[in-house]
């Protein structure tokens, strides 16, 4: 008389294990996924590091435009010794005239302060292409000065000497 408690069709079958022994191993994650709390910490100081990088590049982009747009513009010394050339190339025409018209003891004199002034003008394009290649310091700023002021005597030389020949 031995009754069991069970029948043998209370049991599950194979593939009834299979699927609540699933069902448990689903329930119990080993690897708990990332709450909003971390992820919202995560994007937090990913958007801050994203803002900084953009920060960056806008100065940068902003630091390069006004380079070139200063870059375009014409400094005062530039502009000075643009107005000095164009100044003495219009005197240029000046001493071939001054040396037809001059007396024979002159001439030499003429010529001599001629050869000086083309000489000058040698050294002031000389001076000018060292500062395009190697830049431009207080040196070599004061000697292009000096020799526009030294070629500008020479002229005012010519002109004076003309004036003494009349």
């Amino acid at each position: 008389m031995n009754k069991s408690l069970y029948d043998p069709s209370d049991s599950p079958t194979l593939k009834e294990r299979e699927l609540m022994w699933e069902n448990i191993s689903e329930s119990l994650d080993v690897n708990p996924k990332p709450t909003i709390h971390n992820l919202h910490w995560r994007s937090f100081w990913i958007g801050n590091a994203a803002a900084i990088l953009v920060a960056f590049a806008l100065i940068g982009v902003f630091n390069t435009a006004d380079t070139f747009l200063d870059g375009n513009q014409v400094s005062g010394e530039d502009q000075m010794y643009e107005t000095l050339t164009s100044a003495t190339n219009q005197l240029r025409n000046l001493p071939p005239l001054l040396i037809d018209q001059a007396s024979e003891p002159k001439k030499s004199s003429l010529e001599s302060t001629v050869m000086a002034i083309e000489e000058i003008d040698r050294l002031i394009e000389e001076i000018k292409h060292d500062i395009l290649i190697n830049g431009e310091t207080p040196i070599k700023q004061q000697n292009l000065k000096r020799l526009y002021a030294t070629k500008l005597d020479f002229y005012k030389d010519l002109l004076l000497n003309e004036d003494n020949q009349s």
